[in-house]
């Protein structure tokens, strides 16, 4: 009927009806309950758990009777801190070289190759009641013994096995787990090098098979283990918590229960977890009379506080702690975080479309375009602590990122993940353990446990926006495919699901690095939503320095088949190899014939190919409505595409996309970095998070040749403001540029002060290491307790000024790095660590300090 009346559907809209989910929660009748302010409720956890985590014995092959004999000891173990992977315990006990340096991966990888057994002896007290053991994640296949009493198996990466231990327990307990060698499929990539396709035949985390940097298959008790409390006899599944109308201040609480116990009541205290919002509780009773049966409840919050992405707000969050009692006594207890905010997706201009997706994305409301990247699992070794997190993520809010897209080739996120970037305002595109259709051959039993496990641990979040099916499917379709998007419906149903990306007017592009194109060819790319396009570079060279061996630190060239290249996205190993890649652009901006001279170049390809990219989607919105480019951190040390390496260390590239993202931004498009002929550039004025407010501003442009002299500026100015505004041309003519570079800057004021200002390089080609020929100038600088005050001294600009730490690179933030000094300007920049830094310039050596 709506086709008849010519009404369009989206193709979200048109995929949803194909796949016909029952109702979420969210759909069902609502009941309206009162939240009080004044009176104060008492809800304590009072459920039994003891963790199993900590030091394990570990122990590979060997006979089975014996492993299980309790009174055979294991002579042969070694400890194993768990969580951890099998490789990690192999490396701290000393019976593996570091595995992330040189070849050392070719070693821990036969280790993936073994049966191991672990065990754990444990006391229990008298009256606990945690009685159920449970595993939150083994890799991949494990069987279970308790006492000598086989408990049962699990397969799959991310399942969350459950068994009674009830039977068995004793006050002194042995637990034993034996993890078979599953799934695995080595193969030779070359004669150098195995990569592994067993990723195919389970739920893994499957960038560590090789082909990506490293070919580790992950094994062992990677995450949490440890014992609780059963579920009652009528129990509810965790909440799904939700806000359908910021306005109001509207929180739905959506409860399904299982078993049947007459009447239940529900007490619920909602208040601000880093706010002083207000908030208060309710007491609510009901009959559960049927299994399966949902208690949507409604509450309103007075005067809500929001939550907001990066730089549109404050990442006001709340939490929400619920006791569950039955007429029989039992109790369960709920303690959730969720945030205040609504996000739809809204049709491009003039859609919907049926063969795309609505791809703007609102916020509280409000269209926003996306700022994003693309995030790899951290760890080849699975080591996943709080300060590693905090460490990328907290890189990834200062780089003005948006949006995270966790995708395929790693796993569904650690809830100290979705903690941070609920608290930071960085929103997430889950996908699923996926990449090229392999949803196809994957166990459907393990990839199914996977989403129904992950999915109501992951739903309250508010950072979490979209959920995907994985990763660069052509056939995204299938039985597997179906029970991902139903189950985004009917278990959530409060964001939406795409089956892959890309999909319906999306696009991934590598055109510049595989095919070896022109860097020009990424300046010119085209879609509604970018999900994926980059350049690889290498490490600094203090980072490259970790991973090679002292014999090859001093090694350039490298060896065609050692560790330098052997770092690298294909081992170095295809033709065209990987330095052939990585060297292509490199004689555009310096020699290479050093180390540091082709980390340098890389680098700079790397910066010059995506920043232009990032910024001409800005300024197509709303026809452009998002970009992620890839990738903002890596699973192993290596040449890549990251912007922040293995060891957290930012490379270039990272201070000129955090330049490209800021919301207050002018900028300068491009269609080549060749200057073959006279030009007009356009020039835009960016304001995402409305900084301006009705301000007076006024934009400045420069060119200058490679005299540093000014050869043609700009200066627009006024007081209204819009997202992207599009202020004229900067003409440059060909005959004034002369033959070398033509470097550009950007300057924005608001009343009067500088607020954003950038700078570029541009047809470099013509002379190689022109940008390291410029006239030169002088720095200084002056440390003052957080900050360091650097000024030019001399008579032309500084160019490509960078603020460094050597000592501390993996500690150290620079609130800017990477830009433009006017002759006698001077500025202030925040740093972490004020010791040993290094500030320098293109055309300038080390600042002296006054």
């Amino acid at each position: 009927m709506t086709q008849r009346l010519g009404i369009r559907k989206s193709l979200d809209e048109l995929e949803k009806e194909a796949w016909a989910p029952k109702p979420s929660m969210l759909e069902t009748p609502a009941v309206m309950t009162g939240l009080d302010a004044d009176r104060k409720v008492v809800i304590k956890d009072t459920e039994n758990r003891v963790s199993l985590n900590g030091i394990w014995q570990m122990v590979w092959d060997g006979d089975e009777r014996e492993r299980l004999d309790l009174s055979v000891p294991w002579k042969d173990s070694i400890p194993a801190n768990v969580p951890c992977s099998v490789h990690t315990a192999l490396y701290e006990a000393g019976i593996i070289p570091d595995p992330t340096v040189g070849l050392n991966d070719k070693t821990a990888r036969e280790y993936s190759y073994k049966t191991w057994w672990l065990k754990k002896e444990f006391s229990r007290e008298d009256g606990c009641r945690a009685n159920q053991l449970y595993f939150e994640g083994i890799c991949h296949y494990a069987k279970i013994w308790l006492n000598g009493h086989y408990l049962g198996e699990h397969k799959g990466m991310f399942g969350r096995p459950v068994f009674d231990a009830a039977p068995y327990l004793q006050r002194e307990n042995t637990l034993i787990v034996k993890i078979e060698n599953s799934p695995a499929r080595p193969q030779p990539m070359s004669e150098y090098m195995d990569n592994d396709e067993g990723w195919h035949d389970g739920v893994v985390i499957n960038c560590v098979y090789g082909w990506h940097y490293a070919c580790i298959p992950s094994r062992g008790i990677w995450a949490p283990v440890g014992l609780e409390e059963k579920k009652p006899s009528c129990c509810s599944e965790k909440p799904l918590v939700s806000c359908g109308d910021t306005d109001e201040g509207i929180v739905d609480i959506c409860m399904k229960f299982h078993g049947t116990g007459g009447k239940v009541t529900i007490t619920g205290e909602i208040e601000g977890k880093n706010h002083k919002g207000k908030g208060g509780s309710f007491v609510f009773g009901t009959e559960i009379h049927t299994d399966g049966q949902v208690v949507h409840l409604q509450t309103r919050i007075e005067d809500p506080r929001l939550w907001w992405p990066v730089n549109m707000g404050e990442q006001n969050l709340y939490t929400l702690r619920l006791s569950v009692v039955t007429e029989q006594g039992e109790t369960q207890y709920f303690d959730t975080t969720f945030g205040m905010r609504t996000i739809e997706m809204g049709p491009l201009p003039g859609g919907p479309y049926e063969d795309r997706h609505n791809w703007t994305f609102i916020v509280n409301g409000r269209p926003v375009f996306i700022k994003g990247t693309n995030w790899c699992t951290l760890d080849v070794l699975l080591r996943f602590d709080r300060n590693l997190y905090h460490r990328f993520l907290s890189l990834a809010r200062d780089q003005n990122i948006q949006l995270l897209r966790a995708w395929g080739g790693g796993m569904p996120e650690s809830d100290l993940f979705y903690d941070l970037c609920d608290e930071l305002g960085i929103m997430v595109m889950q996908e699923w353990p996926t990449c090229w259709d392999s949803q196809k051959d994957q166990p459907f039993d393990e990839l199914e446990e996977t989403v129904l496990v992950h999915m109501p641990r992951l739903r309250n979040h508010p950072s979490l926006i979209m959920w995907c099916g994985g990763n660069e499917s052509a056939r995204a379709d299938g039985r597997a495919m179906d029970m991902m998007a139903r189950c985004a419906y009917e278990l959530d149903g409060s964001r939406g699901f795409h089956r892959t990306s890309p999909w319906g007017g999306a696009l991934h592009n590598y055109s510049t690095y595989w095919d070896m194109q022109d860097i020009d060819v990424s300046l010119n790319l085209r879609s509604h939503f970018m999900g994926e396009f980059g350049m690889a570079s290498a490490p600094n060279h203090r980072s490259v320095m970790w991973y090679l061996p002292k014999e090859e630190a001093e090694q350039w060239p490298p060896s065609r088949f050692g560790s330098f290249g052997h770092h690298t996205p294909r081992f170095n190993q295809l033709e065209p190899d990987d330095m052939a890649h990585l060297s292509k652009r490199v004689p555009e901006f310096c020699a290479g014939d050093t180390m540091e001279s082709f980390i340098w170049g890389t680098q700079m390809a790397q910066a010059t190919a995506v920043r232009h990219t990032l910024e001409a989607y800005r300024c197509r919105w709303p026809e452009s409505t998002g970009i992620c480019y890839y990738k903002l951190t890596d699973v192993y040390p290596a040449c890549s595409w990251s912007t922040i390496d293995y060891y957290g260390v930012p490379k270039l590239s990272y201070y000129a996309i955090k330049d490209s993202y800021e919301p207050l931004h002018a900028c300068i498009l491009f269609s080549s970095m060749r200057m073959e002929e006279d030009v007009k550039l356009p020039v835009y004025l960016l304001d995402d998070a409305d900084r301006l407010d009705g301000s007076a501003w006024s934009v400045q442009v420069r060119a200058y040749d490679e005299n540093l002299h000014v050869i043609s500026e700009a200066v627009y100015s006024g007081r209204d403001s819009a997202n992207v505004t599009y202020l004229g041309h900067l003409p440059v003519d060909r005959a004034d540029a002369g033959s070398g570079p033509v470097l550009l800057t950007a300057e924005v004021y608001v009343e009067g002060e500088k607020a954003d200002d950038t700078f570029y390089w541009f047809n470099y080609q013509q002379k190689q290491g022109c940008l390291l020929a410029l006239p030169g100038t002088t720095l200084t600088c002056n440390v003052k307790e957080g900050h360091v005050v650097i000024s030019n001294t001399g008579d032309v600009p500084a160019v490509g000024v960078t603020v460094e730490c050597p000592d501390r690179d993996t500690e150290f933030v620079t609130e800017s790095s990477l830009f433009w000094l006017n002759p006698g300007e001077v500025k202030c920049i925040a740093v972490s660590h004020t010791d040993s830094l290094v500030v320098r310039a293109w055309n300038a050596p080390e600042a002296t300090e006054r």
